[in-house]
């Protein structure tokens, strides 16, 4: 089954002008990141330094180094693969976990099946809207504050749009226990306020949490309604500090999943062009 990804189109880099600007929607990888405590840590190890010995000697004096790298899917700015939750046993289109889990990963609805991701998106500073620097563990974003933020950038949300919510969660990327929501939850959009994204044609959605919903959830999961239901990909831990300020109604949003077979998720590199 395909996600509601749209595909491309070139009216969008049309209406570019010389002028654009690109912007970092993405943070940097590091081993002092904060990630979610259900998935591994992120790790980064030289395998080969430069000056190591090597089977053939360089005469001309260069050298090499690489690393080894261990991560989750869900490290970093990452986009969840549809396989990434399930409902009672069955993943999106009802297909059955059982049938498609290996050892190796899921053979379908994995981050290998996300197309990259050419579109359009609106970006939603509830946050900015409310004239406060950030939102509050467990506080549920509504209806009426995505009303009210799309309002103040002069924006709406169009079916096959992107929706990124900025909530300030960012400030706290360098205290892992309060990013993670381990200290009184993290802000996000509860169920009537996804189901309100869907009904307005959001192809894909994200924020700047590690989790995008309301934690703890205050109703049904909003991954399993957005994954599951209606095969719509997630993406987490956005950077939208440089970006949300701009209040532009709409921006061009590109995003280049690896393509890992089997994995639930990936970690991207973002960007926005005005």
């Amino acid at each position: 089954m395909n996600s509601r990804l749209p595909g491309f189109d070139p009216k969008l880099f049309a209406a570019i002008g010389t002028d654009a600007k690109i912007y970092e929607l993405s943070h940097a990888m590091a081993p002092s990141m904060p990630v979610y405590h259900q998935h591994i840590p992120y790790s980064l190890a030289l395998h080969r330094r430069h000056g190591d010995p090597h089977p053939v000697k360089r005469k001309d004096g260069s050298s090499f180094a690489n690393e080894v790298i261990v991560t989750s899917g869900h490290s970093g700015t990452h986009i969840d693969a549809l396989g990434h939750f399930s409902r009672n046993g069955c993943l999106h289109g009802g297909i059955k976990v059982s049938e498609v889990e290996t050892r190796d990963g899921y053979r379908e609805l994995n981050a290998a099946d996300i197309p990259p991701i050419l579109q359009s998106a609106v970006v939603v500073d509830i946050a900015g809207s409310r004239g406060v620097d950030c939102l509050k563990p467990a506080e549920e974003i509504s209806i009426a504050d995505l009303e009210q933020a799309l309002a103040y950038a002069g924006a709406e949300i169009r079916p096959g749009d992107a929706v990124l919510i900025r909530t300030g969660w960012a400030r706290h990327w360098s205290d892992a226990e309060m990013f993670i929501g381990r200290k009184g939850g993290m802000p996000g959009p509860g169920e009537k306020a996804a189901r309100w994204l869907v009904e307005r044609g959001a192809t894909l959605v994200g924020s700047d949490t590690p989790a995008f919903e309301c934690l703890p959830p205050p109703g049904s999961s909003v991954h399993a309604i957005m994954l599951v239901d209606e095969g719509i990909h997630i993406m987490e831990n956005l950077n939208l500090e440089e970006i949300a300020p701009l209040r532009r109604p709409r921006v061009v949003f590109i995003t280049l999943p690896l393509r890992l077979s089997g994995s639930t998720g990936s970690p991207v590199r973002s960007i926005a062009i005005v």
